[in-house]
């Protein structure tokens, strides 16, 4: 297998997409399979039509995103290549539009396509689903139905430049906007981890009335109230401030928690938040502590995975915006630590709005707030 990465900072659109695909495809050779990683303020189809002139890449798969993940930084503007190349590397790609009142059909529908005609027993799905979509939880569950346990599933919500608009999804058949893209690998050996770095405290709280995004109810009083009350009177002026750092988090079957992010109040004192947030699920106020503890989690994620490839090739990195925003200038230097701790090994990705990964279960869930990184290599 062969492994190729390239990106550009450059305004223009075709020359951006021309330079990254031409230097990734220097290194790989011709590519089974392209990866694609864009930011706003580009013309995005005229970027698909270059990088796929460029590449000649049968299959790719693409989102965009707050920000490109380099091995030089994380970069708010750019296109990003990630290029794979062999005979034994095989991708079905699927792009589908995200209807959120029926998610769980979408995600049985893009399952199904990933899997027509001769599919592959075992491989790793990346999935990108629009970020501002709703229901995000329950397309991937519908993705699971179909394709179950013999997959691994990785990927990220696709963002824009925090302007919450629109984003935008690609596969080689063209770009979508309220759509899902995602990709079957096959011929790659993958493994994800996972971490977040946020601490719960305090008592836990019952989520009692919700309607998709939007907490009506905890504890059977208005969201917020409760809310304001556990972070010391906080007023609706301060909550924006607040949301970035104390979100919610919903402890699994094995103690981890799964962080929810709230987003802006509604009427009522409700809350709107990110993702949404299930009924009756009991949940914890999470606390911010430190950059250094938020490193530290990505770090032990890094490390876990890396214990679990043969012979490692490349990373790809799914990182939460509100991580970067939070984080400021620390934000490269844990890049930086997490490419110390796996020997400079090429790094690409995205900055999301919402992470796709596996628990201990293998289920597909949503996250916010949380890295992850998918490294891939060889067992041989």
């Amino acid at each position: 297998m062969q492994v190729g990465m390239g990106y550009s900072l450059h305004p223009d659109s075709r020359e951006a997409a021309r330079k990254a695909a031409r230097f990734a495809v220097a290194q790989s050779g011709p590519p089974a399979l392209t990866f694609l990683f864009t930011t706003e303020g580009y013309n995005q189809e005229e970027i698909l039509e270059t990088v796929m002139a460029e590449t000649g890449t049968p299959k790719l798969v693409g989102a965009s995103g707050a920000g490109i993940i380099t091995a030089e930084g994380i970069k708010k503007h750019g296109v990003e290549v990630v290029t794979l190349a062999g005979e034994g590397i095989k991708a079905r790609t699927a792009l589908v539009e995200m209807l959120s009142e029926r998610a769980d059909e979408t995600g049985r529908e893009l399952a199904g396509r990933l899997l027509s005609g001769p599919a592959p027993d075992e491989g790793t799905v990346f999935v990108f689903p629009d970020g501002l979509a709703g229901n995000i939880a329950r397309m991937l569950r519908g993705i699971y139905d179909v394709m179950g346990p013999r997959f691994r599933y990785a990927g990220g919500g696709t963002g824009d430049n925090m302007r919450f608009f629109r984003t935008y999804q690609m596969t080689e058949t063209g770009v979508a906007s309220g759509a899902v893209a995602a990709v079957l690998v096959a011929g790659c050996s993958f493994a994800t981890g996972m971490g977040h770095g946020w601490e719960p405290f305090g008592p836990p709280l019952l989520i009692t009335r919700t309607r998709g995004k939007v907490v009506f109810e905890i504890d059977e009083q208005p969201a917020f109230q409760v809310y304001s009350r556990r972070l010391g009177g906080i007023t609706s002026e301060e909550f924006p401030d607040c949301a970035v750092r104390y979100p919610l988090g919903v402890p699994d079957f094995n103690g981890r928690f799964i962080i929810r992010d709230p987003f802006k109040l509604g009427a009522n004192g409700s809350i709107e938040f990110v993702t949404e947030v299930p009924y009756r699920a009991v949940a914890y106020l999470m606390r911010y502590t430190s950059p250094e503890r938020l490193t530290r989690a990505a770090l032990e994620a890094t490390v876990q995975v890396r214990k679990s490839v043969n012979f490692p090739r490349f990373a790809l990195i799914f990182n939460c915006v509100s991580r970067f925003l939070l984080m400021g200038e620390q934000a490269d230097r844990e890049l930086e630590a997490i490419r110390d701790t796996l020997d400079k090994l090429p790094v690409a990705g995205f900055l999301t709005f919402g992470e796709v990964g596996t628990c201990a279960s293998g289920t597909p869930l949503f996250h916010n707030k949380t890295f992850l990184i998918a490294m891939g290599g060889t067992s041989f």
